[in-house]
């Protein structure tokens, strides 16, 4: 029997058939017998299951099932996703979710064993079948005579399990093997490596990294381990780039959901060398899936010239909820950089995984450790929070990844920082967007993943824009240098921002409320004021179908309360508000929350002498000449107050307003009425 996994580089000895050799590459997507190519089908450099006179290999072919195929009879089995094929005495065993089959040479089925749960690697002698539980991160085995499955105790977490001549080697989810007896206990232990199997009855055959520079290995390997003695023998690679391949794609993920991307390389400045940054790229893009950071927009040259919201946070000093980040830490050529970078990684150049859950706690985040197991990850992928991954590859023997999303064969979507491993020009190419690779033991076409550790990355997942938007949903845009943006546990829904106002134009720090309105028609605006941090008298800008216009809302007047800014004509595609710190008056308090539009019935707009109140102007425009008179209603005896566009009071009155007080202009006027105000535009000419 011949189990063949990923192997490096091309053309890499993985055992006989026969007397013939028996090759894969290094993507594990082209079977060879001797020079000759038997299969370059994704997935068929893996699970090659030698026995006797018959091959066996899985496929994995785009757009098709899953399927066994034999060199003698062809596809003896398919299923839309299964993990196999792997012998078990004269006959092939298969793993479904729920059960493991057995099945004959020719692939009919012989029995079944119930597992309830769908592991991805397994061996057996014939009387005993070993599995790795990747729900439970551990190694069980199920008696063929009984069916009763058992735990086999580990001092570590297994990815993999292989079986021969009375030993197991079973994969190690911190890297490397473990060689044991049946029972479990270690006999060798191999720190490192890859793509590990046994070649015959005393020798195991590996790829050991020799030489990284961030995340890539830049050469490898190959090691020859004798199980009877522990002596190594070693072969050199010619490492041989690999040609991009078609790759099994599922058009169905059992949980999928988008997170902003970023390229360690291409998204972060161009003096700064992002090879070793996908900690923190990583990290980034899990905190701003919850809109965190404010833009600071840089741009970047290659490998096309385009801008990057967040990457000048990666290697650059900055301060956010009270916590500056001026850490150094070493990149590539010795250059130490403060930031997101120098936070998470320091003296190590890769990141810490202690430094990257805080990181993304001070940003706002609830991240601890998770373990390896797929519950797990699934688990929070299922409440659509994103987990941060520390894995290792065929391509890479340490990597930071995000997982949003994952298939029910056990796939998960990544977003890769460095790029897509499954296709050549990994780190030169930003195409690692939602790109899918395969859980540990699973084959099904991508690049396979070894699970070191996983992170949490929870928040409040963001709402979908609507008529209402707030800091918790999309829509919400929050801008200027994010150490003047202070959060608070009070306002719409529990959350809101503030920031001091400023005497001076234009606005330092700003917000933008982008709705998604069902029609183009009148819509009451309303903005929610927090119980604190709320003094300033906001601006509100809003463009309507006639350009833009502007409402003023003292803050001082609500508590916890929605305050109209005023009806408007808003059309779908052009419709939304702004409101800066920039207020006319020095150090207030201003609060950035939620803003809601409401569809009206009746006519009732901006540009309107009157609001449904009663509360009205007789004249509008109006003559600075003229008195200004204003209708009010019946029960309101206190004062209009008048506002410039800067927010500024700049008179208080009673019904009218003697000629010769205002200046030509646009104006507010305010009243407040119970718990709420009223107010009117209006312009007063020459």
């Amino acid at each position: 029997m011949l189990l063949l996994c990923i192997l490096a580089a091309l053309r890499v000895s993985a055992g006989l058939h026969g007397d013939q050799q028996v090759n894969t590459d290094l993507s594990g997507s082209v079977l060879l017998l001797e020079n000759r190519i038997v299969s370059n089908e994704p997935g068929s450099g893996r699970n090659v299951l030698s026995m006797g006179e018959y091959l066996f290999w899985k496929e994995c072919s785009q757009g098709l099932p899953q399927r066994i195929m034999s060199q003698t009879e062809g596809e003896i089995y398919s299923r839309e996703f299964f993990s196999g094929p792997f012998s078990i005495g004269n006959n092939l065993m298969v793993s479904i979710p729920e059960e493991i089959l057995i099945l004959d040479k020719s692939g009919t089925s012989l029995c079944s064993y119930f597992t309830g749960e769908y592991p991805g690697s397994l061996c057996s002698d014939g009387e005993i079948i070993w599995f790795v539980s990747s729900r439970d991160g551990v190694l069980k085995f199920l008696a063929t005579d009984s069916g009763l499955i058992q735990s086999l105790p580990l001092p570590f977490c297994p990815s993999t399990v292989q079986f021969r001549n009375d030993l197991l080697l079973i994969g190690n989810a911190d890297g490397g093997y473990s060689v044991c007896s049946r029972t479990g206990t270690e006999i060798w232990q191999i720190p490192d490596g890859t793509s590990g199997h046994f070649i015959d009855d005393s020798t195991i055959i590996f790829i050991r990294n020799i030489e990284t520079e961030g995340c890539e290995i830049l050469s490898r390997e190959t090691v020859s381990f004798d199980v009877r003695t522990g002596k190594e023998t070693i072969s050199q690679i010619s490492e041989s780039p690999s040609e991009p391949v078609n790759r099994a794609v599922t058009d169905d993920p059992a949980a999928h959901f988008d997170v902003p991307y970023m390229h360690q390389k291409w998204d972060t400045p161009d003096w700064f060398n992002g090879s070793w940054s996908c900690g923190p790229t990583s990290c980034m893009m899990a905190v701003q899936y919850y809109n965190r950071l404010t833009p600071d927009s840089i741009w970047c040259s290659y490998p096309d010239g385009h801008w990057s919201e967040w990457g000048n946070y990666i290697p650059s000093e900055y301060t956010f909820l009270g916590e500056t980040y001026d850490i150094l830490g070493i990149s590539p050529s010795s250059v130490w950089v403060p930031g997101a970078h120098g936070y998470i990684c320091r003296d190590a150049g890769g990141a810490y995984w202690s430094y990257m859950a805080i990181w993304m706690q001070q940003h706002g985040l609830d991240s601890s450790w998770l373990g390896t197991t797929w519950g797990a990850c699934t688990s929070e992928l299922n409440n659509s929070w994103p987990v941060v991954a520390s894995t290792q590859s065929i391509y890479t023997g340490g990597h930071i990844l995000l997982f949003n999303g994952y298939y029910d064969n056990h796939s998960v979507v990544s977003n890769d920082s460095y790029g897509n491993q499954n296709v050549s020009g990994w780190g030169t190419l930003p195409n690692g967007k939602d790109v899918v690779y395969d859980w540990p033991g699973y084959n099904n076409g991508n690049v396979q993943l070894v699970i070191s550790q996983l992170f949490s990355a929870r928040s409040e997942v963001l709402s979908e824009a609507g008529t209402l938007i707030d800091d918790r949903s999309l829509g919400y845009r929050k801008l200027g240098p994010c150490q003047f943006w202070h959060e608070q546990e009070t306002g719409y829904d529990g959350y809101s921002w503030w920031t001091y106002s400023t005497a001076a134009s234009p606005d330092t720090c700003l917000v933008e409320w982008i709705p998604d309105l069902p029609s183009q028609n009148l819509y009451q605006i309303e903005t929610y004021i927090p119980s604190s941090h709320s003094t300033a008298t906001g601006i509100y800008h809003v463009y309507t179908t006639s350009g833009w216009e502007t409402a003023t809302v003292n803050q001082s007047n609500y508590s916890n309360q929605w305050a109209s800014v005023g009806t408007f004509s808003l059309a779908p595609s052009t419709a939304y508000v702004r409101m800066g710190d920039y207020t006319g008056t020095q150090g207030q308090y201003i609060s950035f929350d939620a803003v809601r539009f409401t569809l009206q019935t009746s006519v009732d707009n901006s540009n309107s002498s009157c609001t449904s109140s009663g509360f009205g102007v007789l004249l509008n425009p109006v003559s600075s000449s003229s008195t200004l008179t204003f209708t009010l209603p019946d029960s309101f005896n206190g004062a209009v107050q008048i506002f410039d566009l800067s927010g500024r009071l700049t008179l208080a009155c009673q019904a009218s307003i003697p000629a010769g007080s205002l200046s030509p202009g646009i104006y507010h006027a305010v009243i407040n009425i119970g718990n709420g105000n009223e107010s009117i535009r209006f312009t007063v000419t020459r």
